[in-house]
């Protein structure tokens, strides 16, 4: 597979994640919505740097 299409689908990919977790928040009945907001912006960005470790390993084509 291409890098450049891995790229796009890794970076649609884990925008729908975020989003997932977004409505995973407003939906759950959490007292205090302000923690799961973190925990949703510290997964999306866990998630985006390690797909961009990965995406660094693999040489281009």
């Amino acid at each position: 597979m291409n890098k450049k299409l891995l790229e796009i689908f890794s970076a649609i990919g884990s925008t729908l994640i975020f989003i997932i977790l977004l409505i995973g928040v407003n939906v759950g009945g959490m007292v205090q919505k302000e923690y799961g907001f973190i925990v949703a912006i510290v997964v999306y960005i866990m998630i985006t740097s390690v797909l961009g470790i990965k995406l660094t390993e693999i040489p281009d084509n």
